[in-house]
């Protein structure tokens, strides 16, 4: 009698002990798939950000670039004039020579230094033309009427770039876009005011 009461006791502590491993092993699996479906998940939202991301600043870029590339248009413009006024017998100072610092990929303050550098000359040629009234020719007509085409493009590009600066800088102040853009180094950007000095002068006179 007290051997099957033993044999009982044992069976049931075996049957517990195998209960408990069951469950044990049963809730390490539970968490071994929730481990890898939070990690699945954790990854598609910082791919679904990363290409938000990359998608925003590729445009602000390229907009950019478009403003580069009327500032270079902006220089090479007065670089022809120049000539056609020294030929005429015109003195142009050396500050008017003086070139600006261009490259691609430009921040918006270099920008808008190279471009303020560039209107100041330009206003500057203008009033060398007024000044002297002989100074006539087809080129000079053209490159004047150059400067109109630049700055209506210009204006055009400023709007387009700073509406994608405005929504890169928007998307990346919000979690989980605003970790991600700065673990890769993705910084706010700073917009492109675009200032047509031409009115300002002809409101001043």
């Amino acid at each position: 009698m007290f051997s099957v009461l033993t044999n009982t006791v044992y069976l049931t502590e075996t049957e517990n002990v195998s209960s408990t491993s069951d469950m044990t092993r049963i809730l390490f699996e539970a968490l071994g798939v929730f481990t890898l479906i939070f990690i699945v998940f954790v990854g598609v939202i910082y791919l679904r950000n990363l290409m938000q991301i990359s998608e925003l600043d590729n445009k602000a870029k390229n907009s950019g670039g478009h403003i580069d590339t009327l500032i270079w248009d902006m220089n090479f413009n007065k670089n022809k004039i120049i000539p056609i006024l020294e030929e005429a017998g015109i003195k142009i100072s050396a500050d008017l020579k003086k070139e600006p610092m261009l490259s691609l990929g430009m921040s918006p303050a270099t920008q808008l230094y190279n471009f303020n550098m560039m209107q100041d000359a330009e206003l500057a040629l203008k009033d060398l033309i007024k000044e002297n009234p002989s100074v006539k020719s087809e080129s000079l007509d053209t490159l004047l009427a150059k400067y109109d085409e630049i700055h209506t493009e210009l204006a055009l590009a400023a709007t387009k770039y700073n509406n994608a600066t405005k929504n890169f800088n928007s998307y990346i102040k919000h979690f989980p876009a605003n970790l991600i853009a700065q673990y890769r180094n993705k910084l706010s950007r700073s917009q492109f005011i675009y200032v047509d000095k031409r009115n300002t002068e002809k409101t001043t006179d």
